[in-house]
């Protein structure tokens, strides 16, 4: 039987393989620290998605108002589909993409893609979900007034807010229409007043621009 050798200094021992090796405690420590890192990189491919995408839109829709031809009405509109459905894969695989999740800037357009959506029942269910991230503090009150009230005029019913307008420039019918204002400063929007005469200047410039 032969006899054991003696360590060596460059021979690990019982101690230094003890030392050298991943507790669970760290190795548990490693998993979560990838994980939050896969988290942070998939929060950013997100956000620079959602950012993408409104600016299509935003270009494709000045685009027609400039030029109203049928081709780019086609294109407005396959975008807002693409974009609603890009936003449902995102909702469902992560839930409403919150400013803590993808920035205010992209949560933001996350709103807007959705209020540019065509599926009423995407928009309540979406309504649900910003509703109840306001009352967490993980959305800002204006968010959910602008897709309370793109949801009531599309069910028919009075907005609360006065956020939404006809083609002609007209608020639709608002409920309680005394309290609006009220409501209004209650999630950072001005009075329908000072509403109405920014929307007017904003149709002046783009009459100057179109005419210049």
């Amino acid at each position: 039987m032969s006899a054991a050798l003696p360590p060596t200094d460059n021979a690990p021992t019982e101690n230094t393989l003890t030392d050298n090796t991943p507790t669970e405690s760290t190795s548990a420590g490693n998993a979560s620290a990838e994980a939050e890192e896969a988290e942070e990189h998939d929060s950013g491919d997100l956000a620079r998605d959602l950012l993408c995408r409104i600016a299509e839109d935003s270009r494709l829709t000045a685009a027609a108002q400039r030029l109203p031809a049928s081709h780019l009405r086609r294109l407005l509109t396959r975008c807002h589909a693409e974009n609603a459905e890009a936003l449902r894969n995102i909702v469902t695989a992560h839930g409403w993409p919150t400013a803590a999740l993808v920035g205010e800037d992209a949560s933001t357009a996350a709103l807007m893609i959705l209020l540019h959506s065509d599926d009423l029942g995407f928009q309540l269910a979406c309504r649900d979900l910003i509703a109840a991230a306001v009352v967490l503090g993980d959305c800002p009150p204006i968010h959910g007034a602008y897709v309370t009230d793109r949801c009531a005029v599309s069910m028919g019913r009075p907005q609360v807010y006065g956020t939404r307008y006809t083609p002609l420039g007209r608020p639709y019918p608002v409920i309680d229409p005394e309290g609006v204002d009220d409501r209004r400063r209650a999630v950072g929007l001005r009075t329908m007043a000072d509403e109405q005469q920014a929307l007017r200047e904003l149709r002046l410039r783009r009459m100057n621009r179109a005419s210049a």
